[in-house]
């Protein structure tokens, strides 16, 4: 097939969770013979005068705000399916509704955010696919490796990945060290926690870093503010050997953790991307 891929950021502009699974599953398909086209949101409008077998829409936040063009191009495509990766807030409900109605498929990441959708937006979400985040379980895997870290975290810092929940917790914890391989856009965030005398600041790490991190780790601490559809972070840390401290209430992975087992979520995770497809096709 002929795919045009629209989403604000491929990996090269911005290595986030999101970046990272559309391209696995972008790889996956033209591995399997696909011919995808990416859009982002510095793409030429020259990509629209061309045909199309399947519209691919996934995140759109600085796509909406630039070009609200596209999200009717999306909108109004004869064959759109729906990679669903955040909560969609930053569009207003008629267009978000017209958004997911107009999907032969739509994509979320657990059942915990098709749940948490329909509780919020109502219940209009038809043609429903759960497919995990993809996950390279070579890498990400639980070698027993000497645990040389107490408790990580490992990723953006912020209030609504829930930041405060985490100086609360060292406070409320002076004897566990806890080691923090991110970075952060408030500053007096960071401060707060580079004060504590159990808190290590590490520098931001590359993702192939990260799984050597988490192997040598005995426990992942996420309690975010905001529903995590999924969570990379903790899903490989679970991948990983890793126990979980948090608010399992609030993240996607751990509740399918939970649910289906350390086996089957591993594979779950391990096929993602090959399940995606099969789903399109």
């Amino acid at each position: 097939m002929r795919i045009l891929f629209i989403s604000d950021f491929n990996i090269s502009q911005f290595n986030g969770g999101a970046q990272i699974s559309n391209d696995i599953i972008i790889k996956k398909g033209r591995e399997l013979g696909h011919e995808i086209i990416e859009f982002n949101y510095d793409s030429s409008p020259i990509n629209f005068i061309y045909r199309y077998d399947l519209v691919i829409s996934s995140n759109l936040n600085i796509i909406s705000m630039q070009m609200p063009n596209v999200i009717d191009y999306i909108i109004n495509s004869e064959n759109h399916a729906r990679l669903e990766h955040d909560s969609c807030l930053y569009l207003d409900n008629q267009t978000r509704k017209k958004l997911f109605q107009s999907c032969k498929k739509t994509f979320f990441l657990s059942n915990f955010h098709l749940d948490f959708f329909k509780e919020t937006y109502g219940d209009y979400f038809i043609n429903n696919e759960i497919v995990y985040d993809p996950i390279n379980t070579d890498i990400f895997n639980n070698k027993n490796l000497e645990k040389i870290y107490d408790i990580v975290y490992c990723g953006f810092l912020s209030e609504l990945k829930g930041c405060k929940n985490l100086i609360k917790f060292c406070k409320e914890n002076p004897n566990r060290k806890i080691d923090i391989f991110g970075w952060a856009e408030d500053e007096e965030l960071l401060k707060e926690l580079q004060s504590l005398n159990n808190v290590k600041i590490h520098n931001k790490v590359g993702h192939i870093e990260v799984a050597d991190i988490l192997k040598k780790s005995k426990y992942i601490y996420h309690s975010p503010v905001l529903n995590e559809p999924f969570c990379r972070m903790v899903a490989e840390a679970l991948l990983c050997g890793c126990k979980f401290i948090g608010n399992e209430n609030k993240i996607g992975s751990i509740q399918e953790y939970l649910k289906e087992g350390e086996i089957k979520f591993k594979q779950n995770c391990q096929n993602a991307s090959e399940i995606f497809w099969s789903k399109i096709i």
